[in-house]
């Protein structure tokens, strides 16, 4: 005789956790609020920034045969050691002042004089400075490296008035080229990261 199999025990609905109709949006943390700043303040202050690091790379250079024509030669040789890591130093090359010699030589002294006070001039005017099209900063290149591979290669003999021309040409070429594309790029980022957010909570 065939016997029936009762239905085992019926789940009681009243155990399982309720779950909640919505989900709260997670309050950022405090190591969310210090990356939000952090980031924030990349994004308004990176033009002084740049502006700064050249503006003491020039002071630096400038202020090593100051400091060993007052006989403070342990301050000023680390410092010129240190500049060794941009700039080869040829002495031949570089500028003296009270005998000493620059802590860049007169290329790249001109080079990061003129991108410090063309980063100046942009942050002065508040990041507006127009950019130049790529074809205008290759040709803005093209004296200083005309200038060096013949050099390098010992068909002729560059001065030091050749140097700080085409040093100058480079270095303002790279400041109107590369800063205000830059600023355009962070503008249309953060235009686009409201839009990202809508799209996100729409789906």
């Amino acid at each position: 005789m065939a016997t029936q199999q009762l239905p085992g025990p019926i789940p009681n609905q009243s155990m399982s956790p309720a779950q909640p109709a919505f989900t709260l949006p997670r309050q950022p943390g405090k190591l969310d609020r210090l990356m939000n700043g952090l980031g924030q303040l990349l994004l308004d202050q990176w033009a002084n920034m740049i502006t700064t690091v050249l503006g003491l790379l020039v002071l630096i250079a400038i202020s090593i045969p100051f400091l060993s024509y007052f006989g403070l030669d342990s301050i000023a040789k680390p410092l010129f050691y240190a500049l060794h890591y941009v700039c080869a130093q040829v002495p031949s090359h570089s500028f003296y002042i009270f005998g000493h010699q620059l802590g860049l030589c007169a290329r790249n002294f001109s080079i990061y004089t003129s991108m410090f006070l063309g980063s100046l001039i942009f942050v002065l005017t508040k990041k507006r400075l127009p950019g130049i099209p790529w074809w205008l900063w290759v040709l803005m290149c093209l004296p200083i490296a005309l200038d060096g591979f013949t050099q390098m290669f010992g068909l002729r003999e560059s001065d030091w008035v050749l140097r700080v021309i085409t040093g100058t040409i480079f270095g303002l070429g790279n400041v109107w080229f590369a800063l205000p594309m830059m600023q355009k790029t962070i503008l249309e980022d953060t235009a686009a990261m409201p839009r990202m957010a809508v799209l996100r909570q729409g789906n």
